[in-house]
């Protein structure tokens, strides 16, 4: 998500009385699932249209085959599926530029490369298993996931402020959301409406059959600070592109790079807990969501400007470390960074 929302808007007017908190809202975690499921149908997006029949149809048909797939069948399709990009040498050019910034002379052409077809081969098995997990029932997110450092988790909803979770394009990404929502923790993803109806409606069905909340990240400010008063937790990724007008300029893994504020100014106007994490999978029917670390916050009331940068900053280094540890988890195919400060050419060019 962008953060004009909360820079461009004076949250001050956010009603505090205990109204919003008591609609819904959330007492004590992990919460019932029940209580979580009737929290996202009546606070998510949905979507509704009509005509693009055929698209319908095929989208519908593609479901229903990923559906139908056995484990080892699943995880073989996404395994050549990302075989395939790895062959197609998709955005090889941008995956070794990024490569190249990070690692520079440290690791060999062929390590790099290695890198790369690791990451192709974690896109092709995320496609098919965002066409077949948020499906699976809560069953699945009980018994197939397993849970790394949630206590961290816990301890931070539970004190009732809210919660961010922060994070990057890494392994199993939005996924992970299915993991918090049908196991007692509400969470709200902030995103942008997809143009093709149909697929936005997959993103939203999505979405919802995980039991998170899909948030519009237009005007998301007051969606945001009334849902964290009511207990939910906001999901945002720190390693996109952004505009400079929505962005800093922070140090990301050795060059500079924009960076989403918006985590950051929440956490201030909140005190709420900022939680960096990731999810993976580790086997053929196995997956692991996996919180690292709290993200302290470090005041600097006399420069409030200064504040949002260093804590930033802060956020960012968590996110980092993962990427340096699971380096073949991350999306290197991404223009990180694309945008530089004056006088520094983009470096895909």
């Amino acid at each position: 998500m962008t953060s004009s929302s909360f820079s461009q808007f004076d949250t001050s007017d956010i009603e505090t009385n205990t109204k919003v908190r008591n609609d819904l809202g959330f007492d004590s975690y992990p919460a019932s699932l029940e209580h979580v499921t009737a929290y996202v149908r009546k606070y998510s997006l949905s979507s509704a249209f009509k005509g693009y029949h055929v698209t319908q149809w095929l989208v519908s048909l593609l479901l229903k085959w990923a559906q139908s797939l056995s484990w080892k069948m699943a995880h073989r399709v996404g395994t050549g599926v990302g075989r395939l990009l790895y062959r197609l040498r998709l955005r090889r050019d941008v995956a070794m530029i990024n490569l190249g910034i990070v690692y520079g002379e440290t690791k060999s052409l062929s390590e790099k490369d290695h890198i790369y077809r690791e990451s192709m081969i974690n896109l092709g098995r995320l496609i098919v298993n965002y066409l077949r997990l948020p499906y699976q029932g809560p069953e699945f997110w009980q018994n197939n996931w397993d849970w790394k450092n949630e206590k961290i988790l816990q301890d931070a909803f539970n004190r009732k402020q809210g919660v961010i979770l922060v994070s990057g394009h890494i392994g199993m990404m939005e996924l992970a959301a299915g993991k918090l929502g049908m196991c007692g923790y509400p969470l709200g993803l902030v995103g942008k409406k997809i143009n093709h109806p149909v697929f936005n409606k997959l993103a939203l069905d999505s979405r919802k059959a995980m039991n998170a909340c899909a948030i519009n990240y237009k005007n998301a400010a007051i969606r945001i600070l009334r849902g964290m008063k009511r207990g939910e937790a906001i999901g945002m990724a720190l390693d996109q592109n952004m505009k400079p007008e929505y962005g800093t300029f922070i140090d990301w893994m050795g060059k500079p790079a924009l960076s989403v504020n918006a985590p950051a100014m929440l956490a201030r106007r909140t005190g709420a807990a900022v939680i960096a994490g990731y999810s993976f999978q580790k086997d053929i029917d196995r997956f692991e969501m996996v919180f690292t670390e709290e993200v302290p916050w470090e005041a600097y009331p006399e420069d409030p400007e200064k504040e949002i940068l260093i804590n930033n900053q802060n956020q960012a280094d968590a996110i980092q470390r993962i990427i340096y540890a699971k380096p073949e988890l991350w999306f290197w195919i991404h223009r990180r960074w694309k945008r530089q400060p004056d006088g520094i050419p983009n470096p895909y060019k």
